[in-house]
């Protein structure tokens, strides 16, 4: 979802040196700026299919992500349904941001000559305009069993906002193949008051990806519930996990 947002970000500021060329430039254009723009010496973007890049409905066949040894992440049919209009008031309106499969194909190495990172406390990014996007539609993600031990398939969909250092999200996640299992997120969260509040719950049966994860002997059923609302410094969150054999 990131990629997609900040692809989108690119467009928008890419507009005015666009407007002047003609469709098939556009479209070079603007798929070398996003590529060179998202890519890192250890990250290369690849766009390829790209369909109504300034229209109100976008299309993009294909975008993968590799690093030294290939591409290790694939998104096909990427869909962006949008407002351009709102771009005028300062807003960001996406009515649906789908892909018709992600393919997660191994995890990615790490960064080479990137400095540690440092702790630092949990901030909303600051956009230079609001972004709300109605509808995230992803009717599969795929995981090979390389990325954490199981391979898996799922279902995403969610919504989110951001707008004056605030963030409004909420993400459900259903797993498609083997046992099946249900995760749903929401969770508030604003920069100026450290406020966060945030409900989870995770329900899967016997054999699932949390059970796995966690190498929990037997991998039994797990239902788990997080929950809490306050300051970050001294928030209290309550947690239930259940994991028993059947």
């Amino acid at each position: 979802m990131r990629l997609f947002l900040i692809s989108i970000l690119f467009l928008f500021f890419g507009l005015p040196a666009l407007a002047q060329e003609t469709a098939e430039e556009e479209r070079s254009y603007f798929l070398g700026f996003v590529e060179d723009q998202l890519s890192t010496p250890n990250r290369q973007i690849r766009i390829n299919g790209i369909q109504g890049v300034l229209s109100s409905n976008a299309l993009i066949r294909e975008i993968t992500i590799a690093d030294r040894e290939g591409v290790w992440l694939r998104i096909v049919n990427a869909r962006i349904v949008w407002t351009r209009s709102a771009l005028l008031l300062g807003r960001l309106d996406i009515d649906t941001l789908a892909a018709e499969r992600i393919e997660v194909l191994r995890k990615p190495l790490p960064d080479e000559g990137m400095p540690a990172p440092e702790a630092s406390g949990f901030q909303v990014p600051e956009l230079p305009l609001s972004v709300n996007l109605g509808n995230l539609e992803i009717p599969l993600v795929s995981f090979d069993q390389t990325v954490f031990g199981l391979a898996s398939e799922l279902g995403v969909t969610g919504r989110l906002a951001l707008a004056d250092a605030s963030l409004d999200t909420e993400l459900n996640v259903t797993r498609l193949d083997g046992p099946g299992g249900q995760l749903a997120l929401r969770a508030v969260y604003t920069n100026a008051t450290e406020v966060l509040d945030v409900d989870l719950t995770l329900s899967e049966p016997a054999d699932g990806i949390v059970a796995n994860l966690l190498s929990i002997e037997g991998t039994p059923p797990v239902a788990l519930a997080l929950s809490g609302e306050g300051p970050l410094a001294e928030l209290d969150l309550a947690l239930t996990l259940d994991a028993a054999a059947e």
